[in-house]
C-alpha cells in the first residue's frame, strides 16, 4: 500500500457539514504521520455502501458498522472529547494500512 493512494471515506448524515470538519482533522493526522499520498472522499450515509469496495477506510460521524472495511467514528474530531484518543486510533489504523 505504501505506494497506493489510500481512498478514504468520510461520512456524515448529509455528506456536507461534519463530514468537512472531520475530514480537515483526518487530513493532519494523514500528514502527521507522513501520509501525503491519499484522498478523502466525503459523502452522505446514504450514499456510502455505493463507494464501500472503492475506498481502504471508512471514517463517520455517525453510528455505523461493516465488516467490510476497517471504520472509525470520527465524531470526536467534531466535538473535541477524546480528540487525542481519537487521533491515536486512527494513527494506529493508518499504520495497519500501509
Amino acid at each position: 500500500m505504501s505506494n497506493a493512494v489510500l481512498r478514504i471515506a468520510v461520512a456524515c448524515g448529509s455528506g456536507i457539514a461534519t463530514s468537512s470538519i472531520a475530514a480537515d482533522a483526518v487530513k493532519r493526522v494523514l500528514e502527521e504521520n507522513g501520509i501525503d499520498k491519499y484522498e478523502i472522499v466525503k459523502t452522505s450515509m446514504a450514499e456510502l455502501p455505493d463507494i464501500l469496495d472503492s475506498v481502504d477506510l471508512v471514517l463517520t460521524t455517525n453510528k455505523y458498522q461493516t465488516d467490510q472495511k476497517p471504520h472509525l467514528n470520527v465524531m470526536g474530531f467534531v466535538t473535541g472529547i477524546n480528540e487525542d484518543q481519537l487521533k491515536s486510533q486512527l494513527a494506529d489504523m493508518l499504520r495497519k494500512l500501509r
